[in-house]
C-alpha cells in the first residue's frame, strides 16, 4: 500500500499498526560448528520452514562436505533434519519449491571432483519430512583441459524450468534444464571483454522480465568502478548490456562493484538495483537501493546512511504487494549489526529493526516474503566464533491494513500538532494505566505510568511519532503523533 495515497482514517490504522508492523515472531538459533554459508529459506505446503545450509570440517584425513536441511515450525521449534553429504565443495546450490509438485522441492549444485574437466549438475528431489524421493545427474561439460569454472548461479523459471550458468576462462555457458533432468537448450556466450589484470565474477542470473521472457546476469569487475547487466531472450540471445556506474540524480556517489549487488524483479515495468555506494567527496559509504524501469531510466532510490559508518548491502531483496524488504549491514570497528528494512513501492522508508546485537558478523544470504505477512532473514554466523545459523521471522501487519476493524479512542488528545506538550481527556468510564511514544523505526522514546493527563515532547526531534495509551482493563490504542 502507498501511505501517500491512502484515506487519513487508513492512515490512522497504519500507526496504530507501526508497532506490531516489526514483530519478531520467531527467533531460531543453531549451531555445530560446521557452517560456512547459509543458502535458502523455502515455507512448506504444511506451514513450516525448510531451510538449506552447506557447511563442511576439517579432518585429519581431509575435508567433509555437505548440505544440512532443517525443518523448522513457524514458533522456532526444530522438527527434523537432514544431511546430504557432497564430493566436493558445491560452487552453487538451489533450493527451491518444484513447480506443479506441491510438498517437493530441489536440491540441486554443480560438481566436479579436483581437476577433472567433467562438470555435473546433481539434483536431489525431497518432500514435506525430509525424505529423499528422486536423484538426478545431468552432464553440463566435459571439457578438454582444466575446468576453470569461477563463478555460477542457478535458478528456476516462470516455465518450470532450470536454467543454469557458469563462466569457465571468460565464456559464460547457459543452460536450460528440464526437471526430468533433460538438456533442453545450451550455448556459449561470446567471451567478455575486460582487461587481464582485472579478475570478473558473473553473479545472479535472475529473470529479467515475464513478457517477453528475458534474463539477465551480473558482470562485477574486480576493482573497477562499474557492473554490467547483460540481458537475453529466452533462447539465450544476447539483446543488450546495461552499464551501472553513478548514481544518476546522485553526481557525487558512484556505485561499488563488489559481492552484494544484485537485482530483483519488482512488477512488469520496474526492477530493482541494489549496491553499496560511496560518496565520492566525503569518501562517505552508503546501503543504495535503486528502481529503475525497463529501459534502465531511475524511477526511485534510497540511500542508507547511518552516522558516517561503513554499510553494506547484503544479498537479499525480498518484493510483497507494495512492500519492499531490504537488508543491509552496519560495520564500526568490530560492531556489526544487520538490518532489516521495509519500505513502500516509492522507496520510502515505512521501519527499519536491527535483528541481532553487534557482537558478530551476521552474513545474511537468503530472504523470504512468506504468508500471511511475514518475512524470514537467514544468516550465518562469519569470521570470529563462526558456525551459528540464524533464522527470524518478521510479522508485518502492513500487508492487512484493510482487514483489520477500527477502534474508537475513550480519549481526546490535543494539540496535534503540538510543540511541548500534548494534553489527553479521558472518558469517565475508563482508567488510563500508561502511554508510550515511540519513533518511525519502532523506539521507545517516552514512558509513562503516572500523570497520564499529559505528556512531555520536550528535547524530542521535530517529526512523526507514534503515541501507545494502555487502560487498565489491558485494551491499548495507538495514535499519530506529530512534534512542531
Amino acid at each position: 500500500m502507498n501511505i501517500k495515497k491512502i484515506t487519513p482514517l487508513v492512515l490512522f490504522q497504519l500507526f496504530a499498526w507501526a508497532l506490531n508492523a516489526q514483530e519478531v515472531v520467531m527467533d531460531f538459533r543453531h549451531e555445530n560448528g560446521k557452517y560456512f554459508n547459509f543458502h535458502n529459506i523455502v515455507e512448506t505446503t504444511d506451514n513450516a520452514l525448510l531451510v538449506d545450509c552447506p557447511m563442511f570440517e576439517t579432518f585429519g584425513s581431509g575435508p567433509d562436505y555437505g548440505s544440512m536441511f532443517y525443518k523448522i515450525s513457524m514458533d522456532g521449534q526444530l522438527l527434523d533434519s537432514l544431511f546430504v553429504p557432497l564430493d566436493d565443495i558445491p560452487l552453487r546450490t538451489l533450493f527451491e519449491p518444484v513447480p506443479g509438485m506441491n510438498g517437493s522441492y530441489l536440491f540441486g549444485h554443480f560438481e566436479r571432483a579436483g581437476n577433472d574437466s567433467t562438470t555435473v549438475l546433481k539434483m536431489t528431489f525431497i518432500d514435506n519430512d525430509l525424505h529423499i524421493t528422486d536423484e538426478k545427474t545431468v552432464l553440463l561439460g566435459d571439457f578438454s583441459g582444466y575446468a576453470a569454472i569461477s563463478t555460477s548461479d542457478m535458478f528456476i523459471d516462470p516455465y518450470g524450468d532450470i536454467i543454469a550458468s557458469f563462466l569457465r576462462n571468460k565464456c559464460i555457458h547457459m543452460f536450460r534444464i528440464g526437471i526430468d533432468g533433460e538438456v533442453k537448450l545450451r550455448r556459449q556466450l561470446p567471451e567478455i571483454n575486460y582487461p587481464s589484470s582485472l579478475g570478473v565474477q558473473v553473479r545472479h542470473t535472475w529473470v529479467y522480465s515475464r513478457h517477453p521472457l528475458r534474463y539477465s546476469f551480473l558482470v562485477q569487475r574486480v576493482m573497477a568502478t562499474a557492473n554490467d547487466v547483460h540481458i537475453m531472450d529466452s533462447l539465450f540471445e544476447e539483446t543488450e548490456v546495461h552499464t551501472y556506474g553513478r548514481l544518476t540524480n546522485q553526481p557525487n556517489t558512484n556505485y561499488m562493484p563488489g559481492m552484494q549487488e544484485h537485482l530483483a524483479e519488482y512488477d512488469e515495468s520496474s526492477y530493482l538495483y541494489a549496491s553499496p555506494a560511496l560518496g565520492v567527496v566525503n569518501n562517505h559509504g552508503y546501503a543504495a537501493l535503486a528502481k529503475y524501469d525497463r529501459s534502465h531510466n531511475l524511477l526511485d532510490f534510497k540511500l542508507f546512511d547511518e552516522n558516517n559508518i561503513d554499510i553494506g548491502p547484503i544479498k537479499v531483496t525480498a518484493v510483497a504487494p507494495d512492500t519492499i524488504y531490504y537488508s543491509y549491514m552496519t560495520t564500526s570497528g568490530r560492531e556489526n549489526q544487520l538490518v532489516l528494512a521495509c519500505l513502500d513501492s516509492e522507496l520510502e522508508t515505512r521501519w527499519i529493526r536491527y535483528l541481532y546485537e553487534p557482537d558478530c558478523f551476521h552474513w545474511a544470504t537468503t530472504m523470504t516474503a512468506l504468508r500471511d505477512g511475514k518475512v524470514a532473514i537467514g544468516s550465518y554466523r562469519y569470521g570470529h566464533n563462526p558456525g551459528r545459523v540464524f533464522v527470524t521471522i518478521v510479522k508485518d501487519e502492513y500487508w492487512n491494513v484493510g482487514e483489520s476493524p477500527l477502534h474508537v479512542r475513550p480519549y481526546a488528545f490535543y494539540p496535534n500538532p503540538a510543540q511541548d506538550q500534548l494534553r489527553l481527556n479521558y472518558s469517565p468510564d475508563v482508567q488510563p494505566a500508561s502511554i508510550e511514544l515511540y519513533d518511525l523505526q519502532g523506539r521507545l522514546v517516552r514512558s509513562q505510568g503516572s500523570g497520564l493527563e499529559c505528556l512531555s515532547l520536550q528535547g524530542l526531534a521535530p517529526g512523526q511519532y507514534v503515541m501507545k495509551v494502555t487502560l487498565t482493563d489491558g485494551t491499548t490504542y495507538t495514535d499519530k503523533v506529530v512534534k512542531e
